[in-house]
């Protein structure tokens, strides 16, 4: 298991996309982590608009960051910022 600097480094202020359970597709960003059995939860804000809510990291969907920070064109499943 990672240590809470690892899992820090590797998610805070990422983008990622969240599908709810009703199907809505929202982008968010990443501003808090913490793991517990195992488990990996995150805490995201909407990139637009207000709220927060704590997530499974595995209900979030990650783009593949370039070397600057952003992440590549949208094709196909691929997230669109």
């Amino acid at each position: 298991m990672s240590t809470k600097e690892e899992l820090i480094d590797e998610y805070v202020g990422r983008k990622a996309r969240y599908v709810t359970q009703e199907g809505f597709a929202i982008e968010v960003t990443v501003q808090n982590v913490k793991s517990h059995f195992g488990r990996v939860d995150l805490e995201v804000i909407p990139v637009h608009g207000t709220g927060e809510k704590w997530v499974t990291a595995t209900k979030l969907q990650f783009g593949t960051p370039q070397s600057n920070g952003q992440s590549p064109p949208a094709s196909g499943d691929e997230i669109n910022w």
